[in-house]
């Protein structure tokens, strides 16, 4: 193994997250990816150094934007500025938080919680499902299955836009024989694992919550002066690769999602009630945070045609709060303007014409790991507003 260092200083200052977060998937030769101040470190296979480079060089051109071109940068934009705010903690508080045993680690990327993480998880859920029912008429609530038939996501177009992140469900053949030689050699026998004994995958496991209300609603009238409001919850599964750090980014973890569909106005109105509750909570908790709008990690050709379309378009934006002893920001909580993405695909209509849908997500592990970054683990060192919204 050796380390080589890419620098990122020529990269459009808008691209450069989506660069290295993107750098975990262009080759199984990288190991491990360590972001720097206009750099990042890659451990590599040594022998893969020009194929390492050459797959770069390949994500490096599929970003290359036209706009960017001809001089006029696409970028984001802060619409809420909070990183004058001063955290109560700067201490990292993940290897507090597993010394104490309130988060375990199940393997890459999963944990089991209990103790002071729990309850800090258990309050935000808490918090987002009394919200939804005061605010949305007639919120329909779901608690959605893990596994997700893979045509559906055929016909959503995720693997277009996500196929990094999608991890699928299979089992082995029906076959005496071949199960008889598993429950003697388990995984040491390393054919097990071949096409040939292996099934096609027919499930997902989903990597939002919102994924199967649309099928759901497929062919469905929605009449305009009614629209339709689901509170979504459930866990979701993400391939992070190298990217998994703490409890900021991993390949299990729980999420819930306001989404509304009916008109455009009842969309856009939905996102701006919602974002009442990010605003509670910078107020209640006095966070150190921004709200801005943001673009997802696409991949491949779609990556120019829909970042342009998220930023341009601010159908994207994102309640980032700040991780001191990290420092950086995390994204905690999103909000999306679908238009007719999914509705014009599934055919969900109104009298003149397709619905529209957004959706606003709450990434759970997120929101407690952030609070608890700029809090701390000492109960007893909090101020006494955030011990009376936690613990009542």
């Amino acid at each position: 193994m050796k380390t080589i260092e890419y620098s990122t200083s020529e990269i459009n200052a808008s691209d450069v997250n989506v660069f290295t977060d993107m750098l975990a998937y262009v080759s199984e030769y990288i190991f491990k990816i360590t972001r720097e101040n206009g750099r990042v470190l890659l451990d590599i296979e040594d022998t893969k150094e020009d194929e390492v480079l050459d797959k770069i060089a390949q994500l490096r051109k599929t970003m290359e934007l036209d706009e960017v071109k001809k001089g006029r940068e696409v970028t984001t934009k802060v619409l809420v500025d909070k990183r004058s705010n001063v955290p109560l903690n700067t201490d990292n508080i993940f290897s507090k938080l597993v010394e104490s045993g309130s988060v375990v680690k199940m393997t890459d990327g999963a944990y089991a919680y209990t103790g002071l993480f729990l309850q800090v998880y258990r309050y935000f859920c808490r918090k987002i499902d009394e919200f939804g029912k005061k605010h949305f008429n007639g919120i329909q609530e779901f608690e959605e299955s893990v596994l997700y038939p893979v045509k559906e996501y055929e016909t959503g177009h995720y693997f277009e836009s996500f196929p990094h992140h999608i991890m699928f469900q299979t089992t082995m053949k029906s076959d005496a024989e071949l199960l008889e030689r598993f429950s003697k050699n388990g995984t040491n026998d390393s054919t097990i694992f071949s096409n040939d004994n292996m099934k096609r995958p027919e499930n997902v496991v989903r990597h939002a919550a919102c994924v199967p209300i649309y099928p759901m609603l497929k062919d469905a009238y929605i009449p305009a002066d009614s629209p339709k409001y689901y509170l979504i919850s459930g866990k979701c599964f993400r391939n992070e690769g190298a990217n998994v750090y703490e409890l900021a980014r991993l390949n299990e973890f729980y999420m819930k999602e306001f989404v509304c569909i009916g008109t455009l106005e009842q969309t856009l109105d939905m996102i701006k009630s919602a974002r009442a509750l990010w605003e509670e909570w910078i107020d209640t908790f006095n966070l150190n945070c921004t709200i801005e709008t943001a673009n997802d990690s696409f991949f491949a050709s779609n990556y120019k045609k829909l970042k342009i379309f998220q930023i341009l378009g601010d159908s994207k934006q994102e309640f980032r709060v700040y991780i001191p002893d990290g420092d950086f920001f995390c994204a905690v909580s999103s909000s999306n303007v679908h238009r007719t993405h999914f509705t014009k695909t599934y055919n969900i209509h109104n009298d003149n014409s397709f619905c529209q849908s957004s959706c606003f997500a709450f990434g759970i592990e997120r929101l407690s790991y952030a609070l608890l970054s700029q809090k701390g683990v000492d109960i007893d060192k909090w101020d006494e507003a955030t011990r009376k919204e936690i613990f009542g």
